[in-house]
């Protein structure tokens, strides 16, 4: 793979590629920029029933996007000229009926599109067919073994997973995307970590992507210190073994959580609006951490198109909302730390003026 999953895809400092593009206007003052990248939840309906998804009691309503606001949505991030779209859930994006339209759409006008989904329906509704218009795709793998991807997911899909890229790369060759994984650690796959690592090597998969599940509903799905010690055990012989590269795996860093940050400066992620996140009731958000908090709307796609919601009153708003937020410490989980704190150093030595002289 071109690209190394550590260096590049999890690095924070990626996000300066996108601020230096704006940096003497947002410097300047300015603030109404379009958003560089929109995450879209277009269902909330699911073939999987996770267990330690945090998605299964907001999207109980199984809502989905209509297509007149879904073509209206692709439509408006073709006039902002959004560089790259993202499907994911909420529910499983592959279940939805005009992803397939949509994605031809976006890859048509020079927009950039991946998919973060299950996999398990990624052949049979087509996807597929046109994954040679896609980024990249990142599969959620529960687990390799077939009883423990059953009791996460109450299905029999496992094969599916596994057989994923090659099927892909066989039926577009040189002309694939990126196919990754993403691992949620829980209680019941930790101690299958090395096997999951080796399998999904074999399987043909550009890199896997760990992360120890953070149990916020209480379901006992945590990893206790016990089995994170012998986690840390497993790591260190894989890491002997040759088996752990920075190019392919986050697994020996997976124990460094994240800490505390420096509140100061603004919410620059939101100031410059780079993120978008639509729901599949249609709402707009400034940051996926964000949906389900009112307070947070920015507006609806079924009453306006995003190019008026966005840079509107209300998104004024929120952003004011979200810089009180940001300097009294409450961002803890958000996505966004690394990025603000990236700008906050360039910022920091900065010039106070622009010298017209070189």
């Amino acid at each position: 793979m071109r690209y190394s999953l550590c260096d590049d895809f999890m690095n924070s400092k990626k996000v300066l590629y996108h601020f230096f593009d704006h940096a003497s206007d947002y410097m300047a003052g300015k603030r109404d920029f379009f958003p560089h990248a929109v995450e879209v939840h277009p269902t909330a309906k699911c073939n999987h029933e996770c267990i330690h998804c945090s998605y299964k009691e907001r999207n109980e309503n199984r809502a989905e996007l209509d297509k007149e606001t879904f073509d209206r949505l692709i439509e408006s991030m073709i006039y902002m000229k959004v560089s790259g779209v993202f499907f994911s859930g909420g529910g499983e994006p592959c279940i939805y009926p005009h992803l397939k339209e949509g994605i031809l759409k976006l890859s048509e006008n020079g927009i950039e599109t991946a998919i973060i989904t299950n996999g398990s329906l990624f052949e049979r509704m087509g996807i597929i067919d046109i994954a040679d218009k896609l980024n990249y795709i990142a599969v959620s793998v529960p687990s390799v073994t077939e009883e423990n991807f059953q009791r996460i997911t109450g299905k029999q899909y496992v094969d599916r997973i596994l057989t994923l890229p090659k099927n892909i790369r066989k039926k577009h060759g040189e002309n694939s995307p990126i196919i990754g994984t993403r691992v949620v650690i829980t209680n019941i796959i930790v101690r299958e970590v090395p096997l999951i690592l080796k399998t999904l090597k074999e399987c043909g998969y550009d890199y896997a992507n760990f992360k120890i599940v953070r149990d916020y509903e209480g379901r006992g799905l945590g990893v206790d210190k016990d089995a994170e010690d012998r986690l840390k055990i497993d790591v260190e012989q894989l890491i002997q073994q040759g088996e752990i590269s920075s190019a392919y795996t986050n697994l020996d860093r997976i124990f460094n959580y994240r800490k505390p940050y420096d509140a100061v400066g603004a919410c620059h992620i939101n100031q410059l609006g780079m993120l978008a996140a639509i729901t599949p009731e249609g709402e707009v958000y400034h940051n996926i951490s964000e949906i389900g908090k009112n307070e947070y709307i920015i507006g609806n796609l079924h009453k306006k198109p995003l190019e008026k919601i966005w840079n509107s009153e209300r998104h004024n708003e929120v952003k004011k909302q979200s810089d009180k937020d940001w300097l009294d410490g409450k961002c803890k989980d958000c996505r966004s730390i690394g990025f603000n704190q990236r700008i906050n150093e360039v910022i920091a030595g900065m010039p106070k003026e622009r010298d017209p002289f070189v």
